[in-house]
């Protein structure tokens, strides 16, 4: 069993699951040395009663079931399975420990952390890969993000392009931004009423017997209190990674 840490939890995992991650997956910066897991997700035949489809698009596909501190999933047919296996540890690891998952891109300047949202196609990759080869930053991940409370985002090994990889596994939340393309780049103050909707759009949905909607967006609610909303209106230029690192070290004050 390997044994990797989303947030303060070790979740260890069976390593038959582990050799069949694939590319869309980079588990270095999440391994964990040591310590005794809170979790374990262990793949096999799941007994008689209630079970999850890992993936709602294939319900006759291999199948999870949360029993306590274990995660029993069915064997996994494809990388897809692997991976979708994967993000149900870790989405309970985050659920449990107060937080929340949700489809998003971060990426980190010196610790501090950006979360980019959108829907499919809002630039979430893009934007990544700018921050990241034009002005330095690090990567979290530009496809699955974990928000906890104290304002800090946990990356996560998955990657929606392959060139992508997390290189860093957690930082402080500062600010998050709805992305938006337009001709060059500004942001703009956006009211909680409009950011909050607008990331449980991407929340994962719940799991069984776990934290409700209604619970995590109160989660959500208090996370987004302490930090930064706005709109980034952006390019896919070089300058749009500049705009956002000189901006968190205080040289734009947009309104």
């Amino acid at each position: 069993m390997r044994l990797l840490r989303f947030g303060e939890w070790s979740v260890g995992v069976d390593e038959g699951l582990l050799t069949q991650v694939g590319a869309r997956c980079a588990l270095a910066p999440f391994l964990a040395e040591a310590g005794v897991p809170r979790l374990s997700l262990r793949a096999g035949a799941l007994p008689e009663g209630p079970s999850t489809p890992l993936d709602p698009r294939r319900p006759s596909g291999p199948r999870f079931r949360v029993e306590g501190d274990v995660v029993r999933v069915e064997p996994p047919q494809a990388f897809l399975d692997t991976e979708l296996a994967l993000r149900v540890g870790l989405q309970l690891a985050t659920l449990r420990q107060g937080g929340l998952l949700l489809h998003a891109a971060g990426v980190a300047f010196e610790g501090r952390a950006v979360v980019a949202i959108g829907p499919s196609g809002a630039g979430k990759s893009t934007f990544t890969r700018l921050c990241a080869r034009e002005a330095g930053a690090e990567v979290l991940s530009d496809e699955v993000l974990g928000l906890y409370p104290g304002a800090h985002v946990e990356g996560s090994p998955f990657c929606s392009d392959l060139d992508l990889p997390s290189s860093l596994a957690r930082a402080r939340l500062v600010a998050v931004l709805l992305l938006a393309k337009g001709g060059e780049e500004r942001l703009e103050t956006v009211a909680a009423h409009e950011a909050i909707p607008a990331m449980m759009a991407q929340v994962f949905r719940p799991l069984p017997g776990e934290a409700s909607q209604g619970e995590v967006l109160q989660r959500l609610v208090r996370i987004t209190q302490s930090v930064e909303l706005r709109r980034f209106v952006f390019r896919k230029d070089a300058a749009a990674a500049g705009f956002v690192r000189d901006w968190l070290h205080g040289w734009h004050t947009p309104g």
